[in-house]
């Protein structure tokens, strides 16, 4: 009888700890990461660029040198003068009790790989994170963390300092989020962009990937714990001659959601609750609202069209409003007994553009190239991943990838530099149409555009018959960019469709 009553015992025990294993959990964490800003000036001539000889600036610190935090972005010598909004990172841990994975997201311009390896390596093993995800929003309104954007053309704009805080900023959440896992279950929405947040394509063919991919995380009582939402604008409304601190959009977005929606301290529409991932999504082409695209503010009943915080503000919120009634119309749903499987791959990507291997090789950007007998001659390590999350799936893409990759719609115009078809074919979102798939640009690298070789245009005549050339080919990598990240993101998929079978 004794021995009876200890195997059920035994077998009870193994039971409920497999059970306890097999839980899925959630936790989020949250940080600011806005630099602190020193000396002041005033921008004389109104041209948003810092000049000794004509600027007036007050050394506070009395160090006899004007410490900038350089803005990313846009032009060259774009010193920030005042905070508008915190910069934040925010990071989701998930865990279905075999897998755990990492997400954090950041309101920086983008990370090279070279720091994102740098975090990984930093993190402790008995945290047992099994992959790390680390995502800009690709904010153009924050500091430098490239290189790209400093007092002049060969000088970096990164802060050392800055860039070691952020990595310890970027642990912290990571840590934070693990003490706040919790039981949690999924929910999902596909959820069409609303006309008052339309997005503009600033290249030709036209081809726009603008709906909003959301995941909702709640507890059993309902209450929502976080979201991971993804969708794809450049973050940049308030555009090249704002000198302000601002997480711009996507702090906007993040906060209706979480929050509620604000306008002057008086709540407009209350939020969902819980804390919001900002997740960019394709945005190469160039998908934004720029300087002269008008937006409505359904509140202020007027329409905006020059680039402002309050056009930042109406674009976010209107985001965040379009979640927000899609969590009251029932239009999330639920993903039963969601588990996690990881794919990712290391991939060797050639140098191709002069400038970007001169800053390369200079050490303005924060890389480490390798060198080759062969041309490329300067070649890069990236990485992509693909990520399945229940009925989900995650799709980490280096850089600025064309949508016409992921939708199709790729063309080769007159005027292009190779007379190929398309080369990046299937088009991605083909390969899993039963699932909700956040494509994740500016995942774990920042690499540039990334576009269809038959539509690269680096030499005249130029495309559709523009008189110049077109905005892209400048920061991108090469031709090939594309082609290889796309093969090897199909590689991906295809390993995960074999994995699930065999399962």
């Amino acid at each position: 009888m004794k021995n009876r009553l200890y195997i059920f015992m035994m077998f009870s025990i193994a039971l409920t700890s497999q059970i306890y294993a097999n839980e899925f959990k959630v936790g989020f964490a949250e940080l600011p990461i806005t630099p602190d800003l020193i000396d002041e000036w005033e921008d004389i001539n109104n041209n948003a660029q810092f000049d000794p000889d004509i600027d007036k600036w007050i050394d506070v610190n009395g160090n006899n040198q004007f410490d900038a935090v350089w803005m990313a972005g846009f032009q060259n010598k774009r010193a920030a003068q005042r905070v508008k909004d915190d910069l934040m990172v925010t990071t989701a841990v998930i865990d279905d009790g075999h897998t755990r994975i990492g997400i954090i997201s950041a309101d920086t311009i983008g990370l090279m790989r070279k720091f994102v390896l740098s975090v990984r390596e930093d993190v402790p093993s008995e945290w047992g994170l099994d992959y790390i995800m680390v995502h800009s929003t690709h904010n153009h309104e924050g500091p430098d963390t490239q290189g790209l954007w400093g007092p002049s053309f060969l000088k970096s704009g990164v802060d050392d300092a800055y860039m070691e805080q952020l990595k310890r900023d970027f642990i912290s959440t990571l840590k934070m989020a693990i003490d706040n896992l919790e039981p949690a279950e999924m929910s999902l929405a596909l959820i069409p962009t609303n006309p008052l947040t339309p997005i503009k394509d600033k290249r030709k063919p036209i081809v726009i990937d603008d709906d909003i991919r959301a995941i909702l995380f709640n507890r059993p009582d309902g209450s929502i714990i976080g979201s991971l939402v993804n969708f794809g604008i450049h973050v940049e409304l308030a555009w090249d001659k704002n000198l302000e601190l601002t997480a711009d959009v996507a702090g906007y977005l993040r906060r209706g959601i979480s929050e509620g929606i604000y306008y002057n301290d008086q709540l407009i529409r209350d939020g969902l609750g819980g804390t919001t991932l900002w997740l960019t999504g394709n945005i190469g082409g160039l998908m934004t609202s720029g300087p002269t695209d008008p937006i409505y503010d359904p509140v202020l009943k007027k329409m905006l069209t020059k680039p402002s915080h309050a056009k930042a503000r109406a674009y976010g919120y209107g985001l965040a409003n379009s979640v927000i009634e899609a969590f009251h119309t029932g239009d999330f749903k639920q993903s039963p007994k969601p588990s996690i499987t990881v794919h990712s791959t290391e991939i060797e990507l050639g140098i191709e553009n002069f400038m970007l291997s001169l800053g390369s090789l200079l050490g303005v950007i924060d890389t480490d190239p390798k060198f080759s007998l062969m041309p490329p001659f300067i070649r890069y390590l990236s990485e992509v991943a693909f990520i399945q999350l229940g009925d989900a799936t995650i799709t980490g893409v280096p850089g600025e990838l064309y949508p016409e990759i992921a939708v199709g719609g790729i063309e080769n115009p007159i005027g292009a530099d190779y007379l190929i078809a398309p080369q990046e074919v299937p088009h991605l979102r083909s390969q899993f149409p039963d699932k909700l798939n956040l494509m994740v640009n500016l995942a774990n690298d920042s690499i540039g555009y990334i576009i269809p070789k038959s539509e690269w245009d680096k030499d005249a005549p130029w495309i559709y018959g523009e008189n110049e050339e077109t905005y892209g080919e400048a920061v991108s990598l090469g031709p090939n960019t594309a082609l290889i990240v796309h093969e090897n993101l199909i590689k991906l998929i295809e390993e995960s469709k074999i994995k699930k079978e065999e399962k």
